[in-house]
């Protein structure tokens, strides 16, 4: 909610600008129009003509830089109105990480459940599934820890050893991580194959 403030107290600001600016466009043309009719009295008119292609220039210059300015402005400002929708989900869909986290301990947990109790562990299971498959839909996804460690992707928390991996390939997860749209908003936390 926060940034959503800051953008639309931005876009009021940067609108009142503009306004003062195509305000003080039209003194400038009202004073050019004025300091014209004096010269008019006094000047020659080769010297009045120069002095008024000099001023047309000017507005048409100041005129020029103010549609090039509010362009940017409307560029920025749908920039701005596209990035806030894309990432609108990723604070909730963080916050939903840690829970992600403690079903999939319960899951493991419940693995080797008595039959009694297995009823519940499948429907757990099933509401489990069908909230990784909604926010994926969302644009959740899970970092992938097989290969080599990258570090872009990757929190390598330990160091280990072993015969079968490769120097920098992981070896064991200790927390999974997630991309949303694309971005990183959880590295995974990783043992690191050292050789």
């Amino acid at each position: 909610m926060i940034k959503e403030e800051e953008i639309i107290t931005e876009t009021v600001a940067e609108k009142d600008e503009a306004l003062k600016d195509e305000a003080l466009l039209e003194e400038e043309v009202a004073t050019a129009e004025e300091v014209t009719d004096e010269m008019s009295e006094e000047a020659s008119p080769d010297e009045l003509l120069k002095e008024i292609v000099k001023e047309d220039e000017a507005v048409l210059n100041r005129l020029v830089r103010l549609q090039a300015d509010f362009e940017n402005f409307k560029k920025r400002s749908q920039k701005e109105k596209t990035e806030m929708y894309q990432f609108a989900s990723e604070n909730f869909a963080t916050k939903l990480l840690p829970v992600m986290d403690n079903l999939e301990r319960a899951e493991a947990a419940l693995s080797d459940a008595s039959e009694e109790v297995k009823g519940y562990v499948d429907g757990l299971e099933m509401v489990f599934k069908q909230l990784k498959d909604v926010l994926k839909e969302e644009g959740l996804e899970e970092i992938v820890c097989e290969g080599p460690f990258d570090p872009n992707l990757h929190h390598g928390v330990a160091v280990g050893q072993d015969d079968e991996k490769d120097d920098q390939e992981i070896i064991d997860v200790f927390q999974k991580g997630y991309k949303f749209k694309g971005k990183v908003i959880r590295p995974a936390m990783v043992k690191v194959c050292s050789k």
